[in-house]
């Protein structure tokens, strides 16, 4: 007997279920779909202003992330037994055990053990740059796309940033960097609305070790949040055999519904 078909997000660190899907868990949520959060590493790697007293980063971390899922209403959270790779040219990328320097097909058959008896009817990962070039997100993105046929889904989504419309933004001086994000023209679907949004920022402030230096907690920004991450946006690509979206039909709305005037 089949489980019921869950949406796999697979995410590099705790904090980016958030800033790069919460208004699309959410959704999921409301709608009644089974979502499961897989995180490749536990975040150890990163940096921290807030006081640990004597935690570890990544047990930290590692709460806040489990916080925030149960506040999205994620149905399972998991983690792959991996390290942060950290950022391009630090030791942290170099250890053998980090996330970045993991082989696809064992980290496929960890997935694969680890959701046994789960029905995967889409792989969530990130686009082929991991969004802004992390050692870990561009794994993310490998991850989803050698393990999406293994573990039998039907779409691969590629979780991403609008390049042209960040650009577009008030204080933005209108330069597209071809290393971050995606061209608008690659983009095939958008998860948008003002009751994801809010969701999505409250389960943001679980993640209170992460809180940026320039984040006013007292007068948050919330406008220019909602301005730069509020949309969520997809590259969906089929996998062989798959016959239209699926469960995922009620969940994204394809580009061409984007309002222009939206910002």
């Amino acid at each position: 007997m089949k489980s019921e078909p869950s949406i796999l997000f697979l995410h590099a660190h705790p904090d980016d279920e958030c800033i790069l899907t919460g208004a699309t868990l959410a959704k999921a949520s409301a709608l009644g779909l089974r979502t499961i959060v897989v995180y490749g590493s536990r975040g150890d790697a990163g940096e921290t202003n807030a006081e640990l007293a004597g935690e570890s980063l990544g047990d930290r971390r590692q709460r806040e992330a489990n916080a925030a899922c149960a506040a999205l209403g994620v149905s399972r959270v998991e983690w792959l037994p991996y390290l942060d790779s950290g950022m391009h040219g630090t030791s942290t990328t170099e250890h053998p055990e980090a996330f970045a320097n993991a082989s696809l097909g064992s980290a496929t058959r960890q997935l694969s053990a680890m959701l046994d008896g789960e029905t995967i009817a889409a792989v969530v990962g990130y686009d082929s740059n991991g969004t802004y070039g992390h050692p870990d997100h561009t794994q993310v993105h490998r991850l989803a796309h050698y393990a999406g046929p293994a573990l039998g889904a039907d779409w691969v989504l590629d979780a991403t940033y609008s390049r042209e419309y960040l650009a577009s933004l008030p204080g933005s001086d209108g330069t597209l960097d071809p290393a971050f994000a995606s061209a608008e023209a690659d983009l095939t679907h958008f998860v948008a609305g003002d009751e994801w949004v809010d969701a999505k920022l409250a389960a943001v402030s679980h993640h209170l070790s992460q809180i940026p230096d320039d984040w006013d907690t007292e007068k948050p920004d919330t406008e220019g949040f909602r301005a730069r991450f509020g949309t969520e946006w997809y590259i969906a690509k089929p996998l062989s055999g798959s016959n239209g979206l699926g469960l995922l039909e009620a969940l994204l709305e394809p580009k061409s519904n984007f309002p222009v005037q939206r910002a």
